[in-house]
């Protein structure tokens, strides 16, 4: 079920609001929906992970190290 919102926006941002969605044949309406439903998605991370092969840490590459350190081993 649909219902309607009030926003406040400042008038340039509406004017250019308003070309991109006629640009990519959408409603200001729709725009706004989609980016609430994004809102409570998914982050890329989170959509991604599982999906490759992990590279086993090198001690000759730190940066190798660093970065499974910081976005896979610690989730």
């Amino acid at each position: 079920m649909k219902e309607k919102l009030t926003l406040t926006v400042e008038r340039s941002a509406i004017v250019e609001a308003k070309k991109f969605a006629r640009r990519n044949g959408t409603s200001l309406s729709q725009i706004v929906e989609d980016q609430f439903r994004r809102l409570g998605g998914e982050s890329f991370t989170d959509r991604w992970y599982g999906k490759f092969k992990v590279p086993r840490a090198d001690p000759k590459d730190p940066r190798l190290t660093h970065l499974l350190r910081k976005y896979v081993h610690n989730r």
